[in-house]
């Protein structure tokens, strides 16, 4: 997937751009565009069902559902010969989730990209991801509107992985916990907001509560490098 660098919008929303406004896209244009040819890039991920939406609910949960399997039953993989394969599928993941997070040369977060790809029109045309073509629009989140579920759900996967690949690569295993401290202080740094469910996932993905990803982020987060303060950022909202 690659989004251009424009905003194409119309009166039923974002066709072949982003929701990133082109002043903001001009100013982080070095973050956002590294390459210079014109398309931010977000390829990678899992897209959605018969349809070819990548939306971050599911793809954030998914994600860490299946880390969590793995760092609770890892015997039981090894034992059935399929650790490499999960191995496998939890990079995918988290390389994904790490690319689609836009970090400034201080490592700040300055935008994560959502989504990409609209529900109502995809869910219209169904064929095999080989063979498509379609343009799609992307979804970013940034400080002015900070999308809490997404930022620390991502941020979980990420620091499960570290816990999963610590013992076997190291230096990988430290980028996703560098990523995922990243997206803790950005969600920390920001206003803690329920994310816009009419903007991207309208009626198909959409979250009633940001706390329960919140909570469990800390919980991994504290896991990973035993660091109480995410544990003590998260008391307030856990139920």
């Amino acid at each position: 997937s690659q989004v251009p660098m424009q905003n194409c919008k119309d009166g039923d929303g974002y066709r072949n751009g982003t929701n990133l406004s082109e002043e903001f896209m001009e100013k982080y244009k070095d973050v956002l565009d590294p390459d210079g040819d014109g398309f931010i890039d977000v390829a990678g991920g899992f897209h959605d069902a018969g349809d070819h939406v990548k939306f971050g609910i599911p793809e954030n949960y998914a994600a860490a559902t299946l880390g969590w399997g793995y760092y609770e039953f890892r015997d039981s993989y090894v034992k059935l010969g399929q650790d490499s394969h999960i191995e496998t599928i939890l990079r995918y993941f988290n390389d994904y989730l790490m690319k689609c997070t836009f970090r400034d040369k201080n490592g700040e977060v300055i935008a994560h990209c959502y989504q990409v790809g609209e529900g109502g029109i995809d869910h219209a045309i169904w064929e095999a991801p080989e063979v498509d073509s379609m343009v799609r629009p992307a979804w970013f989140l940034t400080a002015d509107k900070p999308q809490t579920d997404y930022v620390v759900s991502a941020c979980g996967s990420l620091a499960i992985n570290y816990l999963n690949f610590k013992d076997s690569d190291l230096e990988y295993a430290e980028k996703s916990l560098d990523y995922a401290k990243a997206l803790w202080k950005f969600a920390n740094d920001n206003e803690l907001q329920l994310s816009d469910n009419a903007d991207g996932p309208m009626q198909f993905y959409n979250s009633s509560k940001w706390e329960d990803d919140y909570c469990w982020a800390a919980a991994w987060l504290y896991l990973a490098t035993g660091d109480s303060s995410s544990l003590k950022q998260a008391a307030p909202y856990f139920d």
